[in-house]
């Protein structure tokens, strides 16, 4: 397979994976709904066309997710190199995000990369990347579709779960006619909105309260109230268990704060790096921007980076670049 640049499509994409037997589905670090569900979704449409297949994930199937059907297909790349005839990547912005399994891949390369992040560097050899979609889902039922391969149940309730965690249980601004008709082909094919929805959004564990009670007692707005962040730390982990998994959809907490414009997560490794996540409640104000400037991507309402640094150093700069952000949309200073 050559490497080309153009705009593959479904049916193009579907003949490829025709030709071959052995399958990776592959996905990015500290997964969320949209990626896990698209590799089960993927991985079961392959099993069902006969091929032989393998899910990887770097961070395994995280306990919140544990109630997608099959999750047990979703595993930790081996310590060994292994040979497949064809690597797809889902959902994964970056070659760095799938956070080293292309160096348990033989080949080393990954053939088909399929995803919606606008910051998709590319790295595959077919590349299909539509940043129109609400989520990488919604381009995993199109894939279906226009090859006639049967979603069935349990590939409808995958797809339904990438299409809602990613766009907020259909609130946010990435909800789109296309993204609302699909979830309803879902629901007609097997996927149960209400225990799909508990499940997704009203399943957290304790410790997850505890760690967004300890995040929010250290809230700082700024800016006039339009600024508004947390840190996440070591000791907050500590002291409510929580794992990292359990991060997911905190910010969401922040954004919610009706004068909150742009909402800051911030979160030191133990190599000396901030993670840092942002969300935006403004078509003005595009954090995938923002985190381009630190190396890092996403959409326009909700990207993230990883930033070497102290944790001083490192907020001083984001929360600058947020604010050039803020006064370059018209957002007067406070």
């Amino acid at each position: 397979m050559k490497s080309e640049d153009s705009n593959p499509t479904a049916a193009q994409i579907g003949g490829v994976i025709r030709q071959h037997q052995t399958f990776l589905v592959a996905g990015h670090v500290r997964p969320d709904g949209d990626v896990l569900a698209c590799q089960l979704a993927l991985g079961l449409t392959l099993q069902g066309l006969g091929k032989t297949v393998e899910v990887w994930n770097p961070d395994g199937m995280p306990h919140k997710y544990s109630f997608l059907p099959h999750a047990d297909l979703v595993q930790r790349p081996p310590a060994q190199a292994r040979a497949f005839d064809l690597a797809i990547a889902v959902d994964t912005a970056t070659r760095d995000r799938l956070g080293g399994i292309c160096d348990r891949l033989v080949s080393g390369s990954i053939g088909v990369n399929i995803d919606h992040h606008i910051s998709n560097t590319r790295y595959g050899k077919i590349n299909w990347i539509e940043t129109q979609a609400a989520a990488t889902g919604e381009m995993l039922y199109e894939l279906l579709h226009a090859n006639q391969w049967p979603i069935t149940p349990a590939i409808a309730s995958c797809l339904f779960v990438a299409l809602s965690t990613d766009t907020g249980s259909f609130r946010y601004s990435n909800t789109t006619p296309r993204t609302l008709r699909l979830a309803a082909e879902l629901v007609e094919a097997g996927a149960n909105v209400a225990e799909l929805s508990r499940r997704c959004f009203e399943s957290y564990p304790l410790a997850r309260v505890r760690l967004l009670q300890l995040a929010l007692a250290d809230l700082k707005l700024t800016d006039g109230n339009r600024i508004g962040r947390v840190w996440l730390t070591k000791e907050m982990y500590r002291q409510s268990g929580a794992l990292a998994e359990d991060t997911e959809g905190l910010i969401d907490y922040i954004r919610a704060i009706d004068s909150v414009v742009v909402a800051i997560v911030f979160e030191q490794d133990d190599n000396g790096i901030v993670r840092i996540s942002l969300r935006s409640k403004s078509n003005k104000v595009s954090v995938d921007k923002i985190a381009g400037q630190f190396g890092g991507g996403g959409h326009m309402a909700a990207a993230g980076a990883h930033i070497p640094g102290g944790p001083a150093v490192v907020e001083t700069a984001v929360l600058k670049a947020v604010e050039d952000a803020m006064r370059s949309a018209g957002y007067a200073a406070a």
